[in-house]
């Protein structure tokens, strides 16, 4: 059943995400077009607001997880982000796009690691303006639909990383339920599922109970970089 979200709710969401800033194709991991490091030929990013309300600047308050990653393997990153956006929820107040409206993540150089961050904001679905309340059904669609784009899109020697969403300490109960349904789409697919899981758990590491303080994107950055440390994990799909 169609459950409409509280207009309280709604206009808290709505502020939120209006002080959020939409950030397309930003470079970071140095000037050069190619890195020196294991993935030198670089790596790009499409997500929402995790990545995309965050610099590149060294020391920078807003330094985002995927700056301290791209300069941890001197690798250059490009990011498709749009705050408020999902997998199946357009951002900027239902006004943007979704991460499948996005070819341009596929156009340029093949990139050594594409990753897919996002999910927080697909709790909610837009209807005339409001949000709704996603059913799993709709969600998993979406995540499919865009996971199994990725993987027909970029050729085998591109690394492939999914990220469980990153959720602080709001609404719990969602964070658990979309996690779920990203592992479980990664898994069915064969991607590479990177957890997140306890990074954004405490208010230290979050600004606003939703997004991640410095702090916050280390700690995320921590376990993308662990990851990309070690061999591909993808399983049979």
């Amino acid at each position: 059943m169609t459950v409409k979200i509280s207009a309280a709710r709604i206009a808290v969401a709505g502020a939120v995400m209006a002080a959020l800033v939409l950030a397309l194709s930003t470079v970071s991991g140095g000037a050069s077009d190619t890195g020196t490091g294991p993935y030198r030929h670089g790596i790009v990013v499409v997500g929402d607001s995790i990545t995309a309300r965050y610099d590149d600047e060294v020391d920078s308050p807003s330094q985002g997880w995927w700056s301290f990653v791209g300069r941890h393997f001197d690798a250059p990153v490009r990011t498709y982000a749009q705050s408020g956006s999902g997998y199946q929820r357009p951002g900027l107040r239902c006004g943007g796009n979704r991460f499948v409206d996005r070819p341009e993540a596929f156009q340029g150089p093949t990139p050594s690691v594409f990753i897919v961050e996002g999910g927080r904001n697909d709790w909610a679905s837009c209807r005339e303006g409001h949000f709704v309340e996603s059913t799993d059904a709709a969600v998993t669609k979406a995540v499919n639909r865009y996971l199994g784009l990725v993987k027909r899109r970029l050729p085998a020697s591109t690394r492939i990383v999914v990220l469980g969403p990153p959720w602080g300490p709001l609404d719990p109960w969602q964070g658990r339920r979309i996690t779920s349904i990203v592992h479980t789409a990664a898994n069915r697919l064969g991607l590479e599922y990177v957890s997140t899981t306890g990074t954004l758990d405490s208010y230290e590491r979050v600004v606003d109970g939703i997004h991640p303080s410095r702090a916050g994107s280390a700690a995320i950055a921590d376990r993308v970089i662990d990851a990309l440390d070690g061999p591909a994990t993808r399983t049979a799909g």
